[in-house]
């Protein structure tokens, strides 16, 4: 059902814990007003007795079905803002609108998080004075006075001042930082040589902990590399504004706080504006912050600036009290609880000690063994290059150990970077499943928002996009267990949620176990049951531990970096505590560096 502008719009929440298949056919279902006159669209239980309606069919009238099941807050239907405000710029008729903007503020860092497709990257343009808004009238767009008109006596209004005299000069850390060898090839130091103007190089190579990269070759970089040169090529640049866009992605916990540190410097000198879906960074970084909302691809709406505690709060409530807006149809929790005790479940694989020496002077590891069971998913973390890929592709028999024999099952292995092609995403899981079976559809494809995206090419994705396409292939093979590197990537907070909940629920209908390799302490924290950390000397030696209980994996690994974190009262979201703060010296003397 189209959706028209100012229209009301409802999503229905159902909690399928709560949910009765037969008395949901005897009241939801048969109430249905589609179902009753005969029409598609209405409620159904799928083959595994869930019940379901399409988001896009979802109408007022449907409240007189939902009240007739007796379970109270097992289906919820709550209205959607509708598209209203001042227009900062529309592309054409029928095309991407958005409204309002994020106000830099000199000295400050302003944190944006949203929804990937609600208008971040456009608001990122029009302050940096790549696109000029027209205020939504794309056919004749307005002079500079009359933009400036529009927001005087605002925070924006000597900015756009700046813009019209072209007296602004942007400095951009990119999302997409793996292209940076197509753009640009030599060596690292003569990157950040060619650029600094503000800061030495060795300076911020020290924090960013790059020094050993300076004389590599840019094309020879890992993600996680090239993730702080990029970096440390914005920071080093004389700007009036920097545009600093998802800086945590493929970095360890160790290198976002270091990385986040630098950022903050950069803040108290100029306007900063950071766009981040790591929770925990958004907190370390941001001064204030500002929520995106609206229906992605299609409109986005920016929130009143927050403090950076409330910002992160109030958008994973769902709900702005200032601007009185639900911006999502349920609340995001971080409920610890509901952990699987997998230790009862039977025995899927056991894997043995594995040891691998890559030759003198070169990387070696050890890693303790282990036993997976039904429907565990164990997390795999610790600091970047201590080996954690090399024995997820030690356990799928990719590369040979020196020691220890791969067990002997099915491994269905996502890795870290994901190749492209012009093979059209419908195309690329037809060879693994069938993308309109039921079970897919339900599983994986509704869950991940995989159907707009089947007539594209995989070279034409984002990467979120791209990242999702990669779990649903892995996801879709029939294997023995799933193992997947750096699903989180690229994802935004509410992708990253769907993911954590369509891993988990994987996990328990297939009774199939997941390994999942992340730096994000939030998704792992709220998916995993058990967890195995890396130590060493990065890049040199790795040792792994054997499984434990996540909140003992979590707690060996913070204080293996030397970092701790609170639990948030409010949203039991794990954050991380100032270092040298009462909070933090309290946390080290308990040897609580994870607080549960």
């Amino acid at each position: 059902m189209e959706q028209g502008k100012n229209s009301d719009r409802y999503v229905v929440v159902i909690d399928q814990d709560k949910i009765e298949p037969e008395l949901a056919r005897e009241t939801v279902i048969n109430y249905d007003p589609l179902n009753r006159a005969g029409k598609e669209g209405g409620f159904y239980i799928d083959e595994n007795e869930e019940l379901h309606i399409d988001e896009e069919d979802v109408m007022e009238a449907h409240k007189m079905a939902i009240n007739k099941y007796p379970y109270e807050g097992a289906i919820k239907m709550i209205q959607l803002p509708a598209e209203e405000g001042e227009k900062v710029h529309q592309f054409h008729d029928n095309s991407f609108r958005l409204y309002g903007l994020p106000a830099p503020d000199e000295g400050s860092v302003v944190g944006i998080i949203g929804e990937n497709g609600t208008g971040k990257s456009v608001a990122l343009k029009i302050l940096a004075g790549d696109i000029k808004p027209n205020l939504g009238d794309w056919e004749n767009p307005p002079e500079w006075e009359e933009i400036q008109e529009r927001y005087r006596g605002t925070d924006l209004q000597n900015h756009f001042k700046k813009l019209a005299e072209e007296d602004v000069e942007a400095a951009f850390k990119p999302q997409k930082v793996e292209d940076i060898p197509k753009a640009y090839t030599g060596k690292v130091r003569e990157l950040l040589e060619g650029v600094a103007e503000r800061k030495n190089v060795e300076e911020v190579a020290e924090q960013l902990d790059i020094e050993k990269l300076l004389d590599r070759e840019v094309d020879v970089l890992s993600g996680g590399e090239l993730q702080r040169v990029a970096i440390a090529s914005t920071v080093l640049k004389e700007a009036d504004i920097y545009m600093i866009d998802e800086p945590s992605s493929f970095l360890d916990v160790k290198q976002r706080l270091n990385m986040g540190e630098e950022i903050r410097k950069l803040g108290e000198e100029k306007p900063v504006l950071a766009v981040e879906h790591d929770l925990a960074t958004l907190d370390l970084i941001s001064d204030r912050i500002n929520i995106f909302f609206g229906d992605p691809g299609n409109y986005g709406m920016v929130s009143n600036a927050l403090s950076s505690k409330d910002g992160v709060n109030r958008y994973l409530e769902g709900y702005l009290p200032s601007d009185n807006i639900r911006i999502r149809s349920d609340e995001i929790k971080f409920d610890r609880t509901k952990r699987s005790q997998v230790e009862n479940k039977p025995v899927v694989a056991e894997f043995p000690k594995f040891t691998k020496d890559f030759g003198e002077g070169e990387f070696k590891l050890e890693t303790e063994p282990g036993k997976i069971h039904d429907e565990e998913i164990m997390a795999i973390f610790g600091e970047n290059g201590l080996g954690k890929t090399v024995f997820a592709k030690m356990l799928a028999g990719a590369i040979e150990s020196d020691e220890g024999d791969s067990p002997d099952i099915s491994i269905s292995y996502k890795p870290q970077y994901l190749d492209t092609s012009d093979a059209k995403v419908e195309d690329a899981i037809s060879e693994v499943a069938n993308p309109n079976g039921r079970k897919f559809e339900t599983r994986i494809a509704e869950p991940l928002e995989l159907e707009p995206l089947y007539e594209q090419k995989l070279s034409e994705l984002s990467g979120g996009e791209l990242q999702r396409v990669g779990v649903a292939i892995c996801l879709a093979k029939d294997a023995d267990l799933y193992l997947l590197d750096e699903p989180s990537a690229y994802l935004d907070v509410e992708s990253r949620v769907e993911l954590g909940k369509t891993l988990k629920r994987f996990a328990r209908k297939t009774e199939k176990p997941l390994m999942v390799i992340d730096h994000d302490l939030l998704l792992l924290d709220y998916i995993a049951d058990r967890g195995m950390v890396f130590k060493g000397e990065p890049g040199e030696e790795g040792v792994s531990t054997e499984p434990k209980k996540i909140g003992e994996a979590m707690n060996e690994f913070l204080k293996e970096v030397e970092i701790t974190f609170r639990k948030d009262p409010e949203t039991g979201r794990p954050r991380a505590n100032k270092p040298d703060s009462q909070k933090d010296q309290s946390q080290r003397s308990k040897d609580e560096y994870y607080e549960q």
